[in-house]
């Protein structure tokens, strides 16, 4: 992957706002990889090397949480944006303790979440 590739995963079962999201960094020049399940996350980000993961807290198979934790095994310093419309306290307090850039609540602005991602990936 040439030096100055951004790249970033998105991970999230709701099709609809993944694709979304995907537009809008493709927009910005960033690339993306897409992922619905935690599975799916963990294989693509140790297949293809990503900058930023930007992951749901609630996926059908396991929690973002889990899916951050086995993805930062191999790459310990790959910074994160957790997003969520329905997590419980604890499961945001376990989101938290792994010092994300962010913890955002859908809906969220598309120009808060775009310029995050900038910053993060510059």
């Amino acid at each position: 992957m040439p030096a100055l590739q951004r790249t970033v995963l998105l991970v999230d079962d709701n099709v609809s706002l993944r694709q979304g999201l995907a537009l809008v960094l493709e927009d910005e020049g960033i690339e993306t990889l897409q992922a619905g399940r935690g599975d799916e996350a963990i294989q693509l980000a140790h297949a293809a090397p990503c900058n930023l993961l930007v992951l749901d807290l609630n996926l059908p198979d396991m929690t973002g949480v889990k899916v951050y934790r086995e993805i930062t095994r191999a790459m310990a310093d790959l910074a994160c944006i957790f997003m969520t419309a329905e997590a419980g306290d604890d499961l945001v307090e376990d989101a938290l303790r792994l010092n994300p850039l962010r913890l955002l609540r859908k809906p969220f602005e598309v120009n808060l979440f775009r310029d995050l991602v900038r910053r993060a990936i510059a």
